[in-house]
């Protein structure tokens, strides 16, 4: 395919393109879409049944067997009476914090005595809220919502089962589910409710069990303790046990891939370590395996639980077991390791409703993840109670946001909140410390700047010019490489068509070649060195961009990239729309299906990486161009001649240039930002290094031809002239065997 061709077919490509966005765009305007229906309400919640009847088909989170705990499933003595826990009135929401002295706004629900919604309403100096739902909406994020699955509702930090196991010293393992019974509301206040349930047989009957859960949130501060107390308010000795959940309902806050984990610290040696990662994806085929129907988070051999966190892209929530007695980290932290609590015996991730986490819905709500905590069992004498408390921090994870709540969280040797970011961030060819520099350093450039955008440019401009001296050796060395095989490059072929037929002499006389010529076919990786060095910094750059809360809803200009976070959106399509034919094509298809915006950035991006590749030395084509211009030789059958190659590494920027914008389409604008500042940067440094090497030749060719090389071969020289002289001397044996071989066989037939 001629050049001109390719250009023609790809100047028709975007032409039709361009006059397809434009139709959808005037016909938008002319023939505006029509509301959709109003969807149909979802069905009331069903009536609880009561507290230790059987649960109702498919209305319950299923329950997921712990490591550690016996099942409970047979029941081995049978009591006389019908136990049930007593149902307040589904009263509405109860609300704490939201005032203008709170970090967060806590929506509680009777059911399950679970939380309903967190909103983050702290407000910065201009009296504006940090963490907004959306660009430009003076709207509090809200992290954590209910999750419906069209049958029932499900809370956060809803108390999933408890059990008796012995009654008096005798076996009796009952259990009731309480996620679903309406508690009773003791009482609330500002930054304080407090939710009851009793276990009995009925009204006048007797009285067995008092759970008392009590949400206390801290003024000021982005964090709420949960206190959940059993009581013994019967006359015999129980023992009891809990299953607790944590938090669920998450937000994706990424439609386009999902980063929500379910994740665990464990206090191992000295040291606050992180566990294997739960995602979403993960859970949910776990939790349809009916075999399965959850994962063990806690490692027996790994030291006690210190905090789970269901974690998003920016943010998460923490839930710190508490030991007995101990008022949580801000009055704790003058230990130098956390205090650790000893009655969990295991922790399950699942899915809260693994049956129904395909239906269609907002994909930024529907479906979450939970952890479900399970205590050791306690025995508790007539009229005594046991406690069992959380600490609960909701926010960004980073360690600036961590260490402001609390130093305690930032702390390495305490708690270390931090690690849950590193778990997106965490990549085999780069440092998790790394990661934190080139954040520090973005935020000091933004202090100066006052943007993120600008922030962005400068701190590329820095990186590349620190890297600068590796990148000119790269290339220089990359250069020297191609010359050398260029002039070299007739003799070898000379070399493969004398001895086609015997590859053994054939790589004999290659390595004579290289050594009488000095050079280096190994030269390649040394000049590939510097790009392994650089691999580390660029991608520490890359993914503490992606996860930095300070880009999330940044602008860079006001006007077309509003939100660093997100992509440009140059030109918004409403509906999204398909575009045909591409849509249509098998692998690739879903980037050209509901597309929602004109992204500019990543087009502009690709056609730096055009120019980029462009403007790359390419001295070995430049020779064989000007030998077949001087020399003209027949094309060989099989091979390429020196214009096919050319047009070929053209066809690769071509669809390089193609390919790269289409998967960072939907990325985040400040990334797209950050590599087309890259690809100008690498244009500029491709020109100044393409400009020094010019001048090297010229130089050289001023200089005239270099004095006739020394008789005594350098390093590489004897190298290869060593591996020669063994082949050949390998060679001469194997020849010797073979004519000793045949002499054999004729005397033999003689």
């Amino acid at each position: 395919m001629e050049t001109s061709d390719a250009r023609r077919i790809f100047v028709a490509m975007f032409v039709a393109l361009g006059v397809f966005l434009a139709y959808q765009v005037i016909i938008n305007r002319v023939f505006p879409p029509r509301e959709p229906p109003p969807t149909a309400t979802a069905p009331a919640e069903p009536t609880p049944s009561p507290a230790g009847a059987p649960p109702a088909a498919g209305g319950q989170i299923p329950t997921a067997p712990v490591p550690g705990v016996p099942p409970t499933t047979t029941v081995t003595t049978t009591p006389a009476r019908t136990y049930a826990f007593t149902a307040g009135p589904d009263s509405k929401p109860i609300e704490l914090g939201g005032r203008a002295c709170d970090a967060l706004r806590i929506r509680l629900n009777p059911r399950g005595a679970g939380l309903a919604t967190i909103e983050f309403t702290s407000r910065d100096a201009k009296g504006r809220i940090r963490f907004r739902a959306a660009t430009g909406r003076e709207e509090p994020y809200q992290l954590l919502t209910p999750v419906d699955d069209g049958e029932r509702t499900y809370y956060s930090f809803a108390t999933h089962r408890l059990w008796i196991e012995e009654r008096d010293g005798q076996t009796w393992n009952q259990s009731w589910q309480l996620n679903d019974l309406p508690w009773i509301v003791q009482g609330h206040s500002d930054e304080q409710a407090t939710f009851t349930t009793t276990l009995g047989a009925g009204p006048e009957g007797e009285q067995l069990v008092r759970l008392i859960k009590t949400y206390t949130l801290r003024p000021g501060k982005p964090v709420f303790d949960l206190d959940l107390q059993v009581e013994n308010v019967g006359a015999a000795v129980l023992k009891v046990r809990l299953e607790q959940d944590g938090p669920l309902g998450i937000r994706q806050e990424n439609p386009q891939y999902d980063m929500r984990r379910l994740l665990v610290a464990q206090y191992t040696n000295g040291s606050v370590e992180l566990g294997k990662g739960r995602q979403f994806a993960e859970l949910q085929k776990a939790t349809l395996d009916p075999n399965a129907g959850s994962i063990p988070l806690l490692r027996a051999d790994r030291g006690p639980l210190l905090w789970t966190v269901l974690a998003n892209k920016y943010f998460g929530v923490y839930t710190r077991p508490l030991p007995r007695g101990e008022p949580g980290a801000a009055t704790a932290g003058q230990t130098a390791s956390p205090p650790l609590q000893d009655w969990l015996i295991g922790a399950v991730g699942l899915v809260v409703h693994p049956h129904a986490v395909a239906l269609p819905g907002d994909l930024l709500t529907h479906g979450d993840l939970v952890a479900r905590l399970a205590t050791r069992p306690a025995n508790l004498p007539a009229g005594e109670r046991t406690s069992y408390r959380f600490e609960v921090y909701a926010g960004p994870k980073d360690a600036e946001h961590v260490g402001q709540a609390d130093p305690a969280y930032a702390d390495k040797t305490r708690l270390y909140y931090q690690l849950a970011q590193s778990a997106d961030t965490r990549c085999a060819c780069t440092f998790l410390w790394l990661e934190e520099l080139m954040v520090w350093l973005l935020g000091k450039i933004h202090v100066v700047v006052r943007n993120y955008g600008v922030a962005i440019i400068i701190l590329v401009i820095i990186i590349r010019s620190l890297l600068h001296p590796l990148s000119v050796f790269q290339q220089k060395s990359m250069f020297r490489m191609q010359e050398a095989m260029g002039r070299v490059q007739p003799k070898m072929d000379a070399i493969k068509e004398k001895f086609a037929n015997d590859k053994v002499r054939q790589n004999q006389e290659m390595m004579k070649l290289f050594a009488e010529e000095g050079v280096n076919p190994a030269a390649n990786f040394v000049a590939f060195l510097p790009l392994f060095l650089q691999m580390p910094i660029l991608v520490a750059l890359w993914t503490a961009l992606n996860t930095d809360i300070h880009l999330r809803h940044a602008p860079f200009d006001g006007w077309w990239i509003v939100d660093l976070s997100a992509p440009d959106a140059f030109l918004t399509f409403d509906p999204p729309i398909t575009i045909p034919i591409l849509g249509w094509l098998p692998l690739i298809g879903s980037w050209f299906t509901g597309v929602t915006s004109l992204n500019l950035l990543p087009i502009v991006m690709g056609v730096s990486m055009w120019l980029q590749q462009k403007y790359m030395p390419k001295p070995h084509l430049k020779q064989k161009l000007e030998a077949a211009a001087q020399n003209p030789e027949p094309k060989k059958r099989g091979g390429l001649s020196p214009q096919d190659q050319l047009r070929q590494q053209q066809m690769m920027a071509y669809m390089m240039a193609v390919l790269f914008p289409l998967m960072f389409y939907k990325m985040p604008s400040g990334l797209n930002l950050y590599w087309l500042s890259t690809n100008i940067f690498g244009i500029c440094e491709s020109l100044i290094i393409r400009r020094q090497i010019e001048r090297e030749r010229q130089r050289r060719e001023l200089e005239g031809p270099p004095p006739p090389r020394s008789k005594q071969p350098g390093l590489v020289g004897r190298f290869f002239k060593h591996i020669a002289s063994q082949a050949e001397e390998l060679q001469r044996k194997a020849d010797a065997l073979s004519r000793e071989e045949g002499r054999r066989k004729d005397r033999r037939g003689s």
